[in-house]
This record gives C-alpha cells, sequence and structure tokens, in this order.
C-alpha cells in the first residue's frame, strides 16, 4: 500500500481527493491536514510515500513545509496542488524535489494514477534490487569455489 498524506485548507477539494484515494485499493490515507503545520506533523509520524500538499495553507505553507521535509531522512514524493501561483513560487517548487503539479479543478481520474504510478516505480525498484543481490550472491559463492 502507498501511504499517503493530503494537505488543503479547502474542505471541499480534500474531501473530494479523499473520497478519490479511498476507492483504489493501492493507496492509505494516513494522514489528512488543513494547514501546513498539521501536514508536517503526519508527514513526520507517519513516514508517508507521498504527500498532496496545496501552496497556500494556513500556519505554514506547502512550499514550508516541502523544504523542511527535505532534510528528513525518508522524503516523500510531493504532489503539489495550485490554483496558480506566481512565477516566484513556481521556480522554487522546481528547485525543490517534486513530483509533479495539478492546477485546479484537480483531474482526480489523473491524480490517482499519478499516485499508483509511484507504487509501480517503487515495486519496480525492489525488484531490481532483490535481483542485484541475489546475483551478488551468486557471484561470492562462485568466487568462493574457484578460491578452493
Amino acid at each position: 500500500m502507498i501511504k499517503v498524506v493530503v494537505a488543503d485548507d479547502n474542505k471541499i477539494l480534500l474531501e473530494q481527493i479523499v473520497n478519490a484515494i479511498k476507492k483504489s485499493n493501492k493507496l492509505d490515507i494516513v494522514g489528512i491536514a488543513n494547514n501546513g503545520e498539521e501536514e508536517l506533523e503526519y508527514i513526520k509520524c507517519f513516514f508517508p510515500d507521498v504527500v498532496i500538499t496545496d501552496i497556500e495553507m494556513p500556519k505554514k505553507t506547502g512550499v514550508e513545509v516541502i523544504e523542511i521535509v527535505q532534510n528528513f531522512e525518508k522524503v516523500p514524493e510531493f504532489i503539489v496542488i495550485t490554483g496558480g501561483a506566481s512565477g516566484d513560487i513556481m521556480k522554487k517548487l522546481y528547485s525543490l524535489s517534486i513530483r509533479n503539479i495539478l492546477y485546479k479543478p484537480v483531474d482526480m481520474t489523473k491524480l490517482i494514477e499519478e499516485l499508483e504510478s509511484i507504487g509501480k516505480i517503487e515495486k519496480e525498484q525492489e525488484i531490481i534490487e532483490n535481483k542485484q543481490t541475489e546475483e551478488k550472491t551468486f557471484f561470492q559463492k562462485i568466487k568462493r569455489l574457484l578460491k578452493k
């Protein structure tokens, strides 16, 4: 399951996103936040795989949260939602480690596809890592046999 935190101060949009995510059997919502401080606490507590965040929120903006989280040991993927942002904010976002920017009104099908693709990539990386470990073990055994 892909762990997701959703943060937006627009309660209607937040509810729409949560309802869309709940329809997927690949996604698990671990936090729903109405402001940046709540969002940051959920990230610290639950180590989500992905965070969906609005840019403009009370207490901390989505950009501030992303900047803070960049220093964490496990940095989640970020999908940023905006109704439109200034050029400076957009430059800042692109300089940070974010996965995508979606514009309001949010296309829920596109959002769910984006979220589920994160799990697909993680699964592929896990398979590659397992294969590399198997190959390393195999070559270590061969090396030992050749030494005998």
